[in-house]
């Protein structure tokens, strides 16, 4: 499996939130912003740095969007 860059994950998971149903891409961006922000807490609670930045990276992507 390829590593994906920030922005590619960051559009891979706005999508999936898109496509799963709800009506406005705006909502899609909101669920994605909220799983980031979950894995954020895990991914610190592990003390894993590089997932860590890699996750701040893919919201700074979504937050662009």
């Amino acid at each position: 499996m390829k590593a994906m860059t920030p922005k590619e994950k960051a559009q891979e998971l706005v999508d999936k939130f898109t496509v799963v149903g709800l009506q406005q891409r705006n909502e899609g961006i909101q669920c994605a912003l909220i799983c980031v922000d979950e894995m954020l807490k895990v991914a610190y609670f592990l003390a894993d740095d590089k997932i860590y930045d890699h996750l701040h990276e893919v919201k700074q992507e979504i937050e662009k969007l």
